[in-house]
């Protein structure tokens, strides 16, 4: 027994600086030092990870063999699992901070900052920079994430509230760099939301596991890095779960009033709002419980409706426009079809036993939960169709939902193991999936993602420092980023009409401007076959005046050095370094 106790503190020890080694290279990212001429290093984390917990599950099972029944861990688990989940919290939300992106670039990166200081600022309408020649280029005028406003000269975000009104009570408490940690906190508190959930309706372990399972989910870490809606959202419908299942008196308007967060940060799921009315209505008395969850939920949708009628003149428009072109019948196939796979790619056909949680489990809501899930899908089915798994962030919402029901199938089955054996089953899944799920994540270039992103700050700080303040730069992707790290003012190449691109060209250059056109690497061939044969600067077979080169490559071009090139006059190309 001596040697086997000492064996099971060696096992305890290995484990935990295993967990430590992991937790340092999350976020310090890595060490090397060498030891009587050995070189000691670590430098991937889910490496020392994978050891760390499979010493601490080979722990578990030598303690649980010789232990009695009443004794084992198995029996302890529920009181470690709000502990254990803690840590995972803790975890989730180092692993977003580590690799976040920290930048504002694209369109729903730039929309939803740029708001958040429009909200700070009481000012949702802004005047347009290119009011002057407004007339001349319309919608492209205006940067990704904004459209004319209904009065002349002014211009409006298109995304929806909720996420800018958090970044902007972030932005007013500690500054501007603290609107991109509101989206890995939400993360952090979506993944504390889901072990409560699984708690609740099943038991601790059951939440645990769910909790684990969701924080390491590739599409789930991949928009905690991300300052996008799709984790706040997925966290105020969690919320709003919490609440509604719960017996308290007052619950009810606390899941109402979630669902109006929810509502105000994506209003086209408002429709999941029926599951959450059955939920609240299971409990007695039911009345005034309903009366309740529609004092909290109904403000929501009355604010989305004020503000649609403020910024586009109807309280039925959204930012995004008609309602025609975004939904069509015939697509439903073709989105089920990609929805289905990546679901399946990214989290392993495990889902799918979640499915199976009304036969097996004792999860009392477990078919209004796959109801949610399943509304929650015929939302996007019509949708317009994606080829991109990270679009599947549409279903994100519904994530916490099915792990909660497979995690309550899995112990369903570890019930029928042998006691001494349960505990190591639970960390073994907790180890291995989480492993392949970090793998898998680092393969569809997740971790990358920061790097990558880096092009939009560096890319226009150095457009702010080199081009003349009379510059337009038409651009596409970085039509924000421009305005917001550079100060100069753009215009969207892609709207555009090829016909007319020449044209405005000189249209604009009459007015004093100085044009300057910015293409990156995956947009050149689009450019190409949209001008190639309309304008004279289709073929851009000039050198830039800037250029960034890393994982993505950005040309930014002085329209008038085509002619200088032409003339054979040499064109200098200035070039931008990551990290700079």
């Amino acid at each position: 027994m001596a040697r086997t106790r000492a064996l099971q503190l060696g096992l305890v020890a290995l484990g935990l600086g295993g967990l430590a080694v992991a937790l340092w290279d999350v976020s310090k990212g890595g060490f090397y030092f060498n030891i009587l001429g050995i070189r000691v290093s670590s430098w991937e984390a889910y490496k020392p990870f994978r050891i760390g917990m499979l010493a601490m599950i080979a722990a578990f099972w030598l303690k649980d063999r010789w232990a009695a029944p009443d004794q084992t861990s198995w029996r302890r688990l529920p009181r470690w699992a709000p502990w254990i989940t803690a840590g995972i919290v803790v975890a989730s939300v180092a692993i977003a901070i580590r690799f976040g992106i920290f930048a504002a670039g694209g369109a729903d990166a730039y929309g939803y900052v740029s708001q958040a200081s429009l909200w700070a600022r009481g000012q949702l309408v802004t005047p347009d920079p290119l009011a002057a020649v407004e007339s001349m280029l319309g919608q492209a005028a205006v940067p990704l994430g904004y459209r004319l406003a209904p009065i002349p000269g002014a211009i409006v975000p298109i995304y929806s509230p909720g996420l800018p009104l958090a970044m902007a009570l972030a932005l007013k408490i500690a500054g501007p760099s603290a609107v991109y940690y509101v989206v890995p906190m939400l993360g952090g508190l979506a993944v504390w939301l889901t072990y409560i959930l699984g708690a609740r309706l099943e038991g601790p372990i059951t939440g645990t596991i769910a909790a684990v399972l969701f924080a390491f989910s590739p599409l789930f870490i991949f928009h905690t890095l991300e300052p996008m809606s799709d984790v706040p959202v997925t966290t105020w419908w969690l919320l709003a779960w919490v609440f509604a299942i719960s017996p308290s008196t007052w619950a009810p308007l606390g899941a109402g009033l979630a669902v109006s967060a929810a509502v105000l940060t994506r209003p086209n799921l408002v429709p999941l709002a029926i599951v959450l009315v059955a939920v609240v209505g299971a409990n007695r008395p039911r009345l005034p419980r309903l009366a309740l969850f529609a004092a909290g939920s109904i403000p929501g949708c009355l604010i989305v409706g004020a503000l649609n009628a403020h910024l586009y003149d109807s309280p039925l428009e959204s930012g995004y426009g008609p309602f025609r072109p975004l939904y069509a019948w015939d697509r439903w196939r073709e989105n089920l079809g990609r929805y289905t796979e990546w679901l399946i790619e990214l989290n392993s056909p495990g889902l799918l036993l979640a499915f199976l949680a009304p036969l097996v489990t004792r999860v009392r809501f477990a078919l209004a939960m796959l109801a949610f899930f399943i509304l929650l899908l015929v939302c996007y089915l019509f949708y317009i169709v994606y080829d991109t798994w990270p679009f599947l962030r549409f279903l994100l919402p519904a994530f916490p939902l099915l792990f909660v029901l497979a995690s309550a199938v899995i112990v369903r089955g570890l019930e029928r193991l042998p006691v001494e054996l349960r505990s190591a089953a639970v960390f073994l899944l907790c180890v291995l999936l989480p492993i392949w799920y970090v793998v898998k994540a680092d393969s569809i270039s997740v971790f990358h993602i920061q790097r990558a992103e880096h092009r939009y700050p560096a890319v226009g700080k150095e457009i702010g420092r080199t081009l003349p303040a009379n510059a337009i730069v038409l651009s596409r992707i970085q039509s924000g980023s421009v305005r917001l790290y550079g100060n100069r003012l753009t215009a969207r190449w892609d709207i555009i009409e090829p016909a007319r691109f020449d044209e405005t060209i000189d249209a604009l250059r009459g007015r004093g401007y100085e044009l300057y056109l910015l293409v990156e690497d995956s947009e050149m061939p689009i450019f190409r076959k949209r001008f190639g044969g309309a304008s004279q600067y289709g073929d851009l077979d000039w050198p830039p005046t800037l250029e960034y080169k890393d994982i993505s490559q950005v040309g930014v071009y002085r329209l008038a050095d085509r002619a200088r090139h032409r003339a054979g006059e040499p064109v200098a190309t200035s070039r931008i370094t990551y990290g700079r």
